[in-house]
């Protein structure tokens, strides 16, 4: 006679606790050393990213003062949010610039208008513009805070209410300028040195952003006054 195989498989032994212990240990130290350097790869990304952007919007901006021949800005809008320590420059958004005559004859005034172009740019959480001197020149040297106003409207064009804005002019014939107050109408405007044509893009929810203070990631833009051109500095990433 044939002898029968049971086909069942012997009985295995499962892991003990102390197994199990020991390899969810392993894993939850693997996470926390990765876990840092995640982090800083994906927040050096997204400013990055933003600081890409606003070097496009400045591209953008170039090319229509010069397709339209007219004056193009872009408006920064600096107010603070729930985290913030100080107010910051956290949106942008460009604007076509024309004069208009008011009046007639000995009476006649010149009146600066704009034009939105596109919409309103929120930077990504987190990230923003210091409203610093050292760090950005370029929007804050001149100590010119711009009260964001709009026609017919209670808040201005970044949607804050009290929000100011600092802007940098882009001219016709390539040139580009900060914008001082209005006098008579029209902006004042000042030809920076290339050297103090700068701003910084960083990150800083809940703490007033610095020299001192600037993370080792952040992303310089620098214009050249008298051609428009821009070019960033990241020396973080």
């Amino acid at each position: 006679m044939k002898r029968l195989i049971s086909s069942s498989a012997p009985g295995r032994r499962g892991f003990s606790l102390i197994e199990m212990l020991v390899v969810v240990s392993i894993v939850v130290m693997i996470l926390a050393l990765a876990t840092p350097a995640l982090t800083r790869t994906l927040q050096a990304s997204r400013l990055s990213s933003a600081g890409e952007s606003m070097m496009g919007a400045i591209s953008e901006a170039q090319q229509t003062a010069f397709t339209n021949n007219t004056p193009v800005d872009i408006r920064f809008f600096s107010f603070m949010e729930d985290l913030d320590a100080a107010p910051v420059f956290h949106s942008y958004q460009l604007f076509k610039i024309a004069q208009t005559t008011e009046g007639s004859g000995g009476n006649a005034t010149i009146k600066e208008t704009i034009t939105p172009v596109g919409n309103l740019i929120r930077l990504p959480e987190g990230i923003v513009i210091p409203v610093d001197s050292q760090l950005s020149y370029a929007l804050s040297g001149s100590g010119t805070n711009l009260t964001d106003t709009k026609e017919n409207s209670q808040v201005g064009y970044s949607g804050v209410s009290g929000a100011t804005y600092s802007a940098i002019r882009f001219m016709p014939d390539g040139t580009c300028r900060s914008v001082g107050s209005t006098s008579n109408g029209l902006a004042t405007l000042t030809l920076q040195s290339l050297q103090k044509n700068f701003f910084t893009l960083t990150f800083g929810s809940g703490t007033a952003v610095t020299v001192a203070t600037l993370p080792k990631n952040f992303f310089t833009v620098q214009i050249d006054p008298y051609t428009g051109k821009a070019r960033s500095y990241k020396p973080g990433f």
